[in-house]
């Protein structure tokens, strides 16, 4: 826990009971626990800006890539692809149940 031993954790419990005493030391671990989580709270809201910020710019590079004039054309490219994957797949067989239904 932040590279503090246990020596060093009581010689901290000490002093924080020494300086605010042992009758509002609860509500100020409270306080530096609200705190702390305030500072969680807004280091993971920025992350996930920046993540968010990163996929659009990723998005932007291919949208750039498939638009540049002389490139090669993606349309073409994903029907090829989706044509060789149908001819891999076997067709699944129908059975007849002899049910003229």
């Amino acid at each position: 826990m932040f590279g503090i031993d246990l020596p060093e954790f009581l010689l901290i419990l000490f002093v924080a009971v020494v300086v605010i005493g042992p009758k509002d030391l609860p509500r100020a671990l409270y306080m530096v626990g609200k705190f702390i989580r305030k500072i969680k709270s807004y280091t993971s809201d920025i992350q996930k800006t920046l993540d968010q910020i990163m996929q659009e710019g990723e998005l932007e590079d291919i949208v750039r890539e498939a638009n540049k004039p002389g490139g090669e054309d993606l349309q073409q490219k994903i029907e090829r692809q989706i044509a060789a994957e149908q001819k891999e797949k076997p067709e699944p067989e129908v059975k007849n149940s002899g049910t003229g239904a």
